[in-house]
């Protein structure tokens, strides 16, 4: 090969490289395992690499994690017989839909009131929100999206806890995303406290200090960074699963543990809306698939709570069935022991009726398919979320802890889940 030549292509391959690296840096690619700022999987199975060359300058993210146990309710109850069917206050015919549906708007923004907001809960491969990544989402579904969930659960420190790591740099695009748009709103999960003051075999040892306002200032430092931030508009879900034990901020049992726990989240609350310019509006949020702690008696009160939130993935809590499979209603009214009739434990019909009763919208601030692909169950929630009033639901797209994402792993659930909540 002539010398001309070699030094021609040399040349080319050497601005080739600049080009893609240039081009890298600038779309922030990085590796898949790279951790993100609202990871959602079990602490055994966070590895944290490198990030990339994009976000080199900017803080590590904190790295949360939820239990899976929150996708897998009690082994215990494996070879359990299955419930007795019972009437639900919602019961939604159990038929899959096919693909279709009306056109696509991503609505108004979440309110306290039947607002309907399509949310998901979306994988952040760089740890980078945009509006780019929402609308492939929404390519693969058909449905749009006005909100987008995230987790600073576990917090390892009241520093951590009080300063979100999506609102710590703009690099991270959750503050541009939601700048972007009026209609645009974050929903963060968080527990009242952090793991460092944690007890979940004795919760009085942090509660009794937080019913006493101990923890006020963090839960006013918390406001007041996402205010700054332009976060004032969050939607908070506080104390989020916390009638299962594996939350830091797990409830307990006794009566004295229920009120001071319920003391606490209005103290936070009360802090949280006196700082100024904050508009956050608060979820009450338990899971379905729990023991029958009574839901009156850790309620924090209707001037505190905003929205009643229930968590339910396609499992149902007592015989461990695709809810396709018991039919929806078994599914609705079952919990994890099923062994109360009473109207206080924590079935999905059960906190429907609840929040019905105290005048405060419902939401599924998270749903997914953790049972295989189940399009029944997809058209029942979105029958149920169509029919009643819903503030918003919030899909669990990451694709871990044995949730399906949406599209090939579910193609027919994703084809039920576009009509079902469009």
């Amino acid at each position: 090969m002539p010398v001309k030549r070699k030094w021609l292509l040399a040349i080319v391959g050497v601005f080739s490289v600049l080009i893609l690296t240039l081009l890298a840096v600038t779309l922030g690619t990085g590796p898949e395992s790279r951790a993100t700022p609202d990871a959602h999987s079990s602490p055994s199975d966070l590895s944290v690499s490198p990030p990339s060359p994009a976000l080199a300058a900017v803080p590590s993210p904190l790295v949360t994690a939820r239990a899976s146990i929150t996708k897998n309710p009690g082994a215990a109850h494996a070879t359990a017989k299955r419930g007795t069917a019972k009437s639900s206050p919602a019961t939604p015919e159990s038929s899959a839909s096919s693909s279709g549906g009306s056109a696509l708007s991503s609505g108004g923004p979440i309110t306290a009131g039947d607002s309907k907001a399509n949310c998901v809960i979306p994988s952040l491969p760089d740890g980078i929100l945009s509006q780019s990544l929402l609308d492939g989402i929404t390519a693969t579904t058909g449905v749009a999206y006005s909100c987008a969930g995230f987790f600073n659960n576990p917090a390892p420190t009241w520093a951590e806890w009080e300063s979100p790591a999506p609102f710590r740099s703009a690099q991270y695009g959750w503050i541009p995303w939601l700048a972007a748009s009026p209609a645009h709103r974050a929903v963060m999960s968080m527990d009242l406290i952090p793991q460092a003051v944690s007890d979940t075999s004795d919760p009085l040892t942090w509660e009794q200090a937080c019913a006493s306002g101990d923890y006020d200032q963090y839960a006013t430092a918390l406001a007041e960074d996402l205010v700054s931030a332009g976060g004032a508009n969050v939607v908070i879900r506080l104390g989020t699963e916390a009638n299962g034990n594996w939350e830091a901020d797990y409830v307990g049992t006794s009566s004295a543990e229920m009120s001071d726990w319920a003391k606490c989240f209005d103290n936070e609350v009360t802090a949280m809306r006196a700082v100024a310019g904050a508009h956050f509006l608060f979820v009450w949020n338990p899971n379905i698939c729990t023991e029958n702690i009574p839901l009156s008696q850790w309620y924090p009160g209707n001037a505190y709570v905003d929205i009643v939130g229930a968590d339910a993935y396609d499992k149902d809590c007592y015989t461990l069935e695709p809810a396709g499979q018991d039919g929806w209603n078994v599914f609705s009214t079952n919990s994890s022991t099923s062994s109360s009739s009473s109207p206080d434990f924590p079935s999905l019909a059960n906190i429907e009726a609840f929040a019905v009763a105290n005048g405060k919208p419902m939401a599924f601030p998270e749903w997914g398919l953790s049972s295989g692909d189940d399009p029944t169950y997809v058209t029942d929630m979105g029958r149920m979320f169509m029919a009643d009033n819903f503030s918003f639901e919030s899909y669990f797209d990451k694709g871990i802890d044995g949730v399906s994402q949406l599209g090939s792993s579910a193609p027919e659930g994703t084809a039920a889940y576009g009509p079902a909540f469009n």
